[in-house]
């Protein structure tokens, strides 16, 4: 477990600690968009369970709500969950909230309907493979359940000067955050070595990408929904 991090993360949450906050473009598209390779239907989320994996400051909670879903989440430390879980409260979005990590989610098996991972599940503890993480949560899903989720390019500003582990585990070097320096993430350079490693148990894979250059911090990701075998 990188200890590091979650502290960096806490204080980071703490002085980040908004009152208002706004879903990522991307998972807005991938729950309510409808496009060549990607459609959506949203009347089928009423009622069902949704998990948002490394959920920091709860973005994304209040729209998984609106569409009628019940909403867990798990991030890295326990100020983080009581910061976003007071947060919600005050929006009137109601969470369980757990501390847990990617390869080791709180969770039984087959809970969820569908798994959101936004900027997280990629990032690899010590001792572990992305590998191990993929089997977690495919653990969590229900047969059929939907995984949406978000993986870096190897162009993506995070990587720039990363020290490469083998197989496209890469160790941060230069965070221009100052916040996972040392944290080690699984980067994906095609389409084909996204399905690689996350098949057999996931199948359906619908893949996106997006290259946005924010002010010098270019933030370059693949943007996959797919659902479990």
């Amino acid at each position: 477990m990188n200890d590091r991090l979650s502290q960096h993360y806490d204080e980071f949450y703490r002085k980040r600690n908004p009152i208002h906050v706004y879903p990522v473009e991307f998972v807005v598209r991938a729950f309510l968009g409808n496009y060549p390779r990607h459609k959506t239907d949203p009347s089928a989320y009423i009622g069902k369970k949704a998990l948002d994996i490394g959920f920091g400051d709860g973005r994304n909670m209040p729209l998984l709500q609106n569409l009628g879903m019940r909403v867990y989440g798990v991030e890295i430390s326990d100020e983080i969950c009581k910061l976003a879980t007071s947060r919600m409260d005050r929006l009137g979005v109601e969470i369980t909230a757990c501390v847990g990590r990617n390869h080791d989610i709180p969770f039984a098996a087959a809970f969820f309907d569908y798994v959101v991972a936004c900027h997280a599940c990629y990032y690899v503890d010590p001792g572990t493979r992305f590998e191990d993480n993929a089997r977690e949560i495919s653990r969590v899903l229900k047969s059929g359940g939907s995984f949406v989720f978000s993986a870096p390019k190897a162009t993506s500003y995070i990587l720039r000067n990363a020290r490469d582990l083998g197989d496209g585990h890469m160790e941060v070097t230069n965070d221009p955050y100052g916040l996972r320096n040392g944290s080690i993430l699984k980067k994906f350079d095609r389409e084909s070595d996204i399905e690689a490693a996350l098949a057999p148990a996931f199948k359906d894979f619908a893949i996106g990408s997006c290259q946005n250059d924010f002010w010098g911090i270019e933030e370059h990701v693949w943007t996959v929904v797919c659902r479990k075998a």
